[in-house]
Protein backbone atom coordinates (compact mmCIF):
# COMPACT_ATOMS: atom_id res chain seq x y z
CA UNK A 1 0.00 0.00 0.00
CA UNK A 2 1.44 3.20 -1.15
CA UNK A 3 1.43 6.18 1.50
CA UNK A 4 1.90 9.93 0.19
CA UNK A 5 2.69 12.75 1.95
CA UNK A 6 0.44 15.64 0.19
CA UNK A 7 2.59 19.27 0.06
CA UNK A 8 0.35 22.71 0.45
CA UNK A 9 1.04 24.36 -3.06
CA UNK A 10 -1.69 27.15 -2.27
CA UNK A 11 -3.22 29.02 0.92
CA UNK A 12 -6.48 28.69 1.46
CA UNK A 13 -7.23 32.42 0.62
CA UNK A 14 -5.92 31.67 -2.88
CA UNK A 15 -7.51 28.53 -3.09
CA UNK A 16 -10.77 29.71 -2.16
CA UNK A 17 -10.22 32.16 -4.62
CA UNK A 18 -11.11 29.46 -7.34
CA UNK A 19 -14.45 28.69 -6.23
CA UNK A 20 -16.80 28.30 -8.57
CA UNK A 21 -14.22 28.15 -11.70
CA UNK A 22 -13.14 24.58 -13.48
CA UNK A 23 -10.18 22.54 -12.98
CA UNK A 24 -7.60 21.32 -15.79
CA UNK A 25 -4.41 19.78 -16.19
CA UNK A 26 -3.48 22.61 -15.20
CA UNK A 27 -4.57 22.22 -11.32
CA UNK A 28 -2.87 18.68 -10.69
CA UNK A 29 0.64 17.75 -10.44
CA UNK A 30 0.43 13.62 -9.81
CA UNK A 31 -2.87 11.35 -10.81
CA UNK A 32 -3.83 8.67 -8.48
CA UNK A 33 -5.16 5.35 -10.30
CA UNK A 34 -3.21 2.75 -7.63
CA UNK A 35 -4.25 1.96 -4.09
CA UNK A 36 -3.47 4.59 -2.27
CA UNK A 37 -3.80 6.75 1.41
CA UNK A 38 -3.01 10.34 1.36
CA UNK A 39 -2.33 12.72 4.56
CA UNK A 40 -1.30 16.46 4.55
CA UNK A 41 1.37 17.18 6.28
CA UNK A 42 0.02 18.27 9.55
CA UNK A 43 -0.84 14.35 9.53
CA UNK A 44 -4.61 14.57 8.76
CA UNK A 45 -6.32 12.50 6.33
CA UNK A 46 -6.64 13.77 2.54
CA UNK A 47 -7.77 10.56 1.12
CA UNK A 48 -8.10 6.93 0.41
CA UNK A 49 -8.41 5.69 -2.77
CA UNK A 50 -9.25 1.83 -3.43
CA UNK A 51 -9.06 0.56 -7.05
CA UNK A 52 -11.91 -1.99 -8.07
CA UNK A 53 -12.84 -2.39 -4.83
CA UNK A 54 -17.11 -2.60 -5.83
CA UNK A 55 -18.36 -5.93 -7.23
CA UNK A 56 -19.24 -4.43 -10.92
CA UNK A 57 -22.63 -6.28 -10.41
CA UNK A 58 -23.52 -4.32 -7.03
CA UNK A 59 -22.75 -0.85 -8.67
CA UNK A 60 -24.78 -1.20 -12.19
CA UNK A 61 -27.74 -2.89 -9.85
CA UNK A 62 -27.60 0.71 -8.13
CA UNK A 63 -26.66 2.79 -11.29
CA UNK A 64 -29.89 1.62 -12.84
CA UNK A 65 -31.86 2.11 -9.73
CA UNK A 66 -31.11 5.79 -8.99
CA UNK A 67 -30.24 7.31 -12.31
CA UNK A 68 -33.92 8.76 -12.39
CA UNK A 69 -32.67 10.50 -8.81
CA UNK A 70 -30.65 12.62 -10.68
CA UNK A 71 -33.48 15.24 -11.42
CA UNK A 72 -33.06 18.55 -12.81
CA UNK A 73 -32.18 20.77 -10.41
CA UNK A 74 -30.99 24.62 -9.99
CA UNK A 75 -29.96 24.61 -6.25
CA UNK A 76 -26.54 23.15 -5.92
CA UNK A 77 -24.33 26.26 -5.19
CA UNK A 78 -20.58 26.99 -5.81
CA UNK A 79 -20.66 23.69 -7.40
CA UNK A 80 -22.54 24.76 -10.86
CA UNK A 81 -19.92 27.31 -11.26
CA UNK A 82 -22.39 29.88 -11.32
CA UNK A 83 -23.63 32.57 -9.25
CA UNK A 84 -26.08 32.38 -6.62
CA UNK A 85 -29.07 35.22 -6.74
CA UNK A 86 -32.52 35.57 -5.73
CA UNK A 87 -34.96 34.96 -8.27
CA UNK A 88 -36.77 37.14 -10.73
CA UNK A 89 -40.42 36.05 -11.96
CA UNK A 90 -41.82 36.90 -15.21
CA UNK A 91 -44.31 39.76 -13.42
CA UNK A 92 -41.01 41.74 -12.50
CA UNK A 93 -41.09 40.49 -8.83
CA UNK A 94 -38.35 38.98 -6.44
CA UNK A 95 -38.63 35.37 -5.73
CA UNK A 96 -38.60 33.39 -2.70
CA UNK A 97 -35.96 31.14 -4.08
CA UNK A 98 -32.51 31.35 -5.41
CA UNK A 99 -31.00 30.28 -8.49
CA UNK A 100 -27.69 29.67 -9.99
CA UNK A 101 -27.14 31.89 -13.23
CA UNK A 102 -24.13 31.69 -15.56
CA UNK A 103 -22.16 34.85 -14.74
CA UNK A 104 -21.44 35.41 -18.80
CA UNK A 105 -25.18 34.45 -20.22
CA UNK A 106 -27.27 35.40 -17.15
CA UNK A 107 -28.99 31.65 -17.71
CA UNK A 108 -30.01 29.95 -15.15
CA UNK A 109 -27.69 26.63 -15.01
CA UNK A 110 -29.46 23.62 -15.06
CA UNK A 111 -27.57 20.45 -13.68
CA UNK A 112 -28.91 16.51 -12.92
CA UNK A 113 -28.57 15.78 -9.28
CA UNK A 114 -31.22 14.53 -6.73
CA UNK A 115 -31.10 13.21 -3.16
CA UNK A 116 -31.82 9.72 -1.80
CA UNK A 117 -32.44 8.85 2.26
CA UNK A 118 -33.11 11.06 4.21
CA UNK A 119 -33.32 14.90 4.92
CA UNK A 120 -33.23 17.06 7.70
CA UNK A 121 -34.72 20.52 8.51
CA UNK A 122 -34.40 23.51 6.02
CA UNK A 123 -36.36 26.47 4.93
CA UNK A 124 -38.36 25.36 2.80
CA UNK A 125 -39.31 21.98 5.09
CA UNK A 126 -39.66 22.61 8.77
CA UNK A 127 -39.61 18.87 9.48
CA UNK A 128 -36.85 15.87 8.74
CA UNK A 129 -38.42 13.43 6.27
CA UNK A 130 -38.05 10.60 3.60
CA UNK A 131 -36.65 12.18 0.33
CA UNK A 132 -39.46 12.72 -2.03
CA UNK A 133 -37.47 10.06 -4.86
CA UNK A 134 -37.15 7.70 -2.03
CA UNK A 135 -40.70 7.53 -0.78
CA UNK A 136 -41.66 7.47 -4.15
CA UNK A 137 -39.28 4.68 -4.83
CA UNK A 138 -38.82 2.78 -2.44
CA UNK A 139 -38.09 -0.58 -4.23
CA UNK A 140 -35.71 0.99 -6.45
CA UNK A 141 -34.10 2.72 -3.28
CA UNK A 142 -33.99 -0.65 -1.94
CA UNK A 143 -31.91 -2.19 -4.74
CA UNK A 144 -29.38 0.44 -4.19
CA UNK A 145 -28.79 -0.70 -0.37
CA UNK A 146 -25.81 -3.34 -1.21
CA UNK A 147 -23.75 -0.36 -2.52
CA UNK A 148 -24.25 1.56 0.17
CA UNK A 149 -23.21 -0.75 3.12
CA UNK A 150 -20.24 -1.88 0.49
CA UNK A 151 -18.70 1.69 0.60
CA UNK A 152 -19.66 1.75 4.12
CA UNK A 153 -17.71 -1.42 4.66
CA UNK A 154 -14.73 0.75 3.01
CA UNK A 155 -15.38 3.15 5.21
CA UNK A 156 -14.90 1.80 8.38
CA UNK A 157 -11.67 -0.66 7.27
CA UNK A 158 -9.88 2.69 5.62
CA UNK A 159 -11.09 5.48 8.10
CA UNK A 160 -11.86 3.93 11.29
CA UNK A 161 -11.16 6.87 13.63
CA UNK A 162 -13.60 8.91 11.23
CA UNK A 163 -15.93 5.97 11.02
CA UNK A 164 -16.39 5.42 14.51
CA UNK A 165 -17.11 9.31 15.12
CA UNK A 166 -20.19 8.87 12.10
CA UNK A 167 -21.19 5.96 13.35
CA UNK A 168 -21.86 6.86 16.81
CA UNK A 169 -23.81 10.39 15.29
CA UNK A 170 -25.75 7.73 13.40
CA UNK A 171 -26.70 5.90 15.97
CA UNK A 172 -27.61 8.42 18.10
CA UNK A 173 -30.17 8.95 15.28
CA UNK A 174 -34.04 7.92 14.87
CA UNK A 175 -33.79 4.83 13.10
CA UNK A 176 -36.06 5.83 10.46
CA UNK A 177 -33.41 8.59 9.45
CA UNK A 178 -30.65 6.45 9.04
CA UNK A 179 -30.22 4.15 6.34
CA UNK A 180 -30.31 1.05 7.41
CA UNK A 181 -27.26 -0.33 9.54
CA UNK A 182 -24.55 2.45 8.14
CA UNK A 183 -23.02 5.66 8.99
CA UNK A 184 -25.36 7.30 6.47
CA UNK A 185 -28.49 9.25 5.96
CA UNK A 186 -28.31 10.60 2.64
CA UNK A 187 -26.93 10.30 -0.66
CA UNK A 188 -26.43 12.39 -3.33
CA UNK A 189 -26.78 11.14 -7.04
CA UNK A 190 -25.21 13.36 -9.64
CA UNK A 191 -25.78 12.73 -13.68
CA UNK A 192 -23.15 13.78 -15.84
CA UNK A 193 -22.64 16.81 -14.07
CA UNK A 194 -19.18 18.51 -14.20
CA UNK A 195 -18.81 20.23 -10.55
CA UNK A 196 -17.09 23.28 -10.05
CA UNK A 197 -14.42 24.07 -7.38
CA UNK A 198 -16.57 23.85 -3.91
CA UNK A 199 -16.87 22.39 -0.46
CA UNK A 200 -19.34 20.52 0.34
CA UNK A 201 -21.63 21.55 3.28
CA UNK A 202 -24.44 20.12 5.14
CA UNK A 203 -22.60 16.62 6.00
CA UNK A 204 -20.64 16.05 9.38
CA UNK A 205 -17.35 17.75 9.81
CA UNK A 206 -15.91 14.92 11.81
CA UNK A 207 -16.77 12.35 9.64
CA UNK A 208 -15.40 11.69 5.59
CA UNK A 209 -16.57 11.97 2.34
CA UNK A 210 -17.64 8.36 0.50
CA UNK A 211 -17.63 8.53 -3.21
CA UNK A 212 -18.58 6.00 -6.12
CA UNK A 213 -19.01 6.23 -9.74
CA UNK A 214 -20.77 4.40 -12.50
CA UNK A 215 -18.48 5.27 -15.97
CA UNK A 216 -20.01 3.93 -19.52
CA UNK A 217 -17.78 4.90 -22.92
CA UNK A 218 -16.39 8.82 -21.13
CA UNK A 219 -12.75 9.34 -21.26
CA UNK A 220 -11.46 9.32 -17.59
CA UNK A 221 -13.04 12.08 -15.38
CA UNK A 222 -10.46 13.39 -12.16
CA UNK A 223 -11.45 13.95 -8.85
CA UNK A 224 -8.94 17.28 -8.22
CA UNK A 225 -7.68 18.61 -5.03
CA UNK A 226 -6.03 21.97 -6.45
CA UNK A 227 -4.53 22.88 -3.41
CA UNK A 228 -2.61 20.03 -3.08
CA UNK A 229 -1.87 19.43 -6.98
CA UNK A 230 -3.58 15.92 -6.74
CA UNK A 231 -5.85 14.69 -9.03
CA UNK A 232 -7.88 11.06 -8.55
CA UNK A 233 -8.72 8.68 -11.66
CA UNK A 234 -12.09 7.75 -10.23
CA UNK A 235 -13.80 4.58 -12.17
CA UNK A 236 -16.03 2.34 -12.15
CA UNK A 237 -16.29 0.00 -8.98
CA UNK A 238 -13.52 2.39 -7.36
CA UNK A 239 -13.84 3.81 -4.24
CA UNK A 240 -13.19 6.74 -2.97
CA UNK A 241 -13.09 8.39 0.38
CA UNK A 242 -11.94 11.94 0.76
CA UNK A 243 -12.15 15.18 3.21
CA UNK A 244 -14.74 16.82 1.40
CA UNK A 245 -14.33 20.09 3.08
CA UNK A 246 -11.25 20.66 1.23
CA UNK A 247 -11.70 22.49 -2.18
CA UNK A 248 -12.36 19.99 -4.92
CA UNK A 249 -14.14 19.46 -8.74
CA UNK A 250 -13.60 17.63 -11.13
CA UNK A 251 -12.70 17.47 -14.93
CA UNK A 252 -14.56 17.78 -17.57
CA UNK A 253 -17.00 14.84 -18.99
CA UNK A 254 -15.97 13.83 -22.32
CA UNK A 255 -19.00 10.93 -23.63
CA UNK A 256 -17.21 8.84 -26.65
CA UNK A 257 -21.02 7.92 -27.85
CA UNK A 258 -24.92 8.46 -27.19
CA UNK A 259 -25.30 6.05 -24.72
CA UNK A 260 -22.18 7.32 -22.21
CA UNK A 261 -23.07 8.32 -18.97
CA UNK A 262 -21.54 9.25 -15.73
CA UNK A 263 -23.39 8.48 -12.56
CA UNK A 264 -21.99 9.63 -8.99
CA UNK A 265 -22.87 8.91 -5.33
CA UNK A 266 -21.59 10.77 -3.04
CA UNK A 267 -22.81 9.08 0.53
CA UNK A 268 -22.72 11.03 3.79
CA UNK A 269 -24.40 12.02 6.87
CA UNK A 270 -26.46 15.30 7.69
CA UNK A 271 -25.25 17.13 10.51
CA UNK A 272 -28.27 17.65 11.93
CA UNK A 273 -30.03 14.42 11.46
CA UNK A 274 -29.95 13.71 15.25
CA UNK A 275 -31.95 16.81 16.07
CA UNK A 276 -35.09 14.47 14.59
CA UNK A 277 -37.62 13.12 16.39
CA UNK A 278 -40.07 9.98 14.98
CA UNK A 279 -41.67 10.37 12.09
CA UNK A 280 -45.20 11.22 14.04
CA UNK A 281 -42.96 13.58 15.94
CA UNK A 282 -41.75 15.33 13.06
CA UNK A 283 -45.17 15.36 11.46
CA UNK A 284 -47.01 16.98 14.86
CA UNK A 285 -44.43 19.58 14.73
CA UNK A 286 -45.33 20.23 11.16
CA UNK A 287 -48.35 20.79 11.64
CA UNK A 288 -48.35 22.93 14.60
CA UNK A 289 -45.70 25.20 13.04
CA UNK A 290 -48.73 25.19 10.19
CA UNK A 291 -51.00 26.13 12.28
CA UNK A 292 -48.92 28.76 13.61
CA UNK A 293 -48.45 30.47 10.48
CA UNK A 294 -52.05 30.48 9.13
CA UNK A 295 -52.98 32.14 12.94
CA UNK A 296 -50.56 34.71 12.05
CA UNK A 297 -52.03 35.51 8.90
CA UNK A 298 -55.25 35.51 10.20
CA UNK A 299 -54.33 37.86 12.70
CA UNK A 300 -55.07 35.44 15.51
CA UNK A 301 -52.82 36.03 18.88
Amino acid sequence: MKRLTAKYHLTHEETKKLERTFVDSNHYDEVIDYDCDVYTESGQPLLFFRKNYIDYEVIKKAYKSLEKAAAVTNNRGAASGGELRVGILKSGKKSKMNYIYDQETNKKLNIQSGIVGYFDRAAHYDFCRTTKFTKENLKEFQKAIPLIKAVDKGFQDLVPERYRKQKGMAKGTHPNFVIEDTAFTTVTVNKDWRTAVHTDDGDYSEGFGNLVAYCKDIEPVLFVLPRFRIAVDLRTCDLLLADVHQYHGNTEIIKKTEDSVRLSFVMYYRENMWKCGSPSEELKRHQLNQRRVAQEFAGIN
